[in-house]
């Protein structure tokens, strides 16, 4: 009688080790969901991040373009393709600058600043294509690109530009 009572004892104690193995994968797997439903969340936000970033970028464009008095007459000196680098001949801030200075001097700080805000940040600003160049309001179109660590990309082309191979862009355009 003593031989059963340790079989089945011994039978009880392999169960309940099983049992509990089960419920350990069980809790793996349930906290294995939970942390890429985390990741995920995390690349979400930084995604958002970014795409904010670069839209109020194109606000900053915006308003250093209406901040210079001559600045909607002369939209086509703030074009510039990506990976330009622009240099202002001379610092708008300790010195008067015309209209024209003004711009480049503009645009020279801006494209530093989408290049220190975002990852590998760069931005082009192009006439848009479909607007008639009779028309008095003239449009620029802006396109701000970075790279996503996370492997996101995002393939965008607006007429006039198309994002850079390896570079999740967002669009805006600046008017009068």
């Amino acid at each position: 009688m003593p031989d059963m009572k340790r079989a089945h004892s011994r039978r009880l104690a392999g169960l309940a080790l099983l049992e509990s193995l089960i419920a350990l994968a069980i809790l793996a797997s349930a906290l294995m969901g939970i942390l890429l439903v985390q990741l995920r969340t995390l690349a979400d936000t930084e995604s958002a991040l970014r795409r904010t970033q670069a839209l109020r970028l194109i606000d900053d464009l915006a308003e250093r373009i209406q901040s210079n008095p001559g600045g909607f007459a002369r939209l086509g000196d703030y074009r510039v393709d990506w990976r330009t680098v622009v240099a202002a001949p001379m610092d708008c801030e300790a010195q008067w600058c015309d209209p024209a200075q003004l711009a480049v001097w503009d645009l020279a700080n801006w494209k530093a600043t989408v290049a220190r805000t975002l990852p590998r940040g760069d931005a082009a600003v192009f006439d848009m294509p479909d607007i008639a160049a009779a028309q008095t309001r003239r449009v620029l179109g802006v396109m701000v690109g970075w790279h996503a660590g996370d492997g996101d990309t995002f393939e965008l082309a607006v007429p006039g530009a198309a994002c850079p191979a390896g570079l999740v862009c967002h669009f805006g355009h600046v008017q009068p």
